[in-house]
């Protein structure tokens, strides 16, 4: 996979994926599965592509489709702003990674 140059003030490197993924939203008892696109990923976290409304600091779960039993807790880090080349894209961090 290629992997994108380290910018500055980035730590690690991203790794092109392309992966379609779930991501599962918990809001007010009611469990919300959302498809996406992961368009990018690192050591810590995710870029993805997707149709979501989320809010900085929430709490999801992104679960790959090639491994549906591997779930990774995430934080919502950023959100693309409506009109930017990001729009429609989410960071997430990784809070806790699955264990092969």
């Amino acid at each position: 996979m290629p992997t994108s140059p380290v910018p500055e003030g980035r730590r690690l490197k991203r790794i092109a994926s392309r992966k379609r993924a779930s991501l599962i939203i918990n809001l007010e008892r009611n469990q919300t599965r959302i498809p996406c696109l992961v368009v990018d990923a690192s050591e810590r976290g995710f870029r993805l592509h997707g149709n979501f409304r989320l809010r900085r600091g929430q709490a999801v779960e992104l679960i790959l489709d090639e491994d549906p039993y591997s779930a990774v807790r995430c934080n919502v880090v950023w959100i693309g702003k409506a009109g930017s080349k990001q729009e429609g894209e989410v960071g997430l961090e990784a809070v806790s990674i699955p264990r092969p």
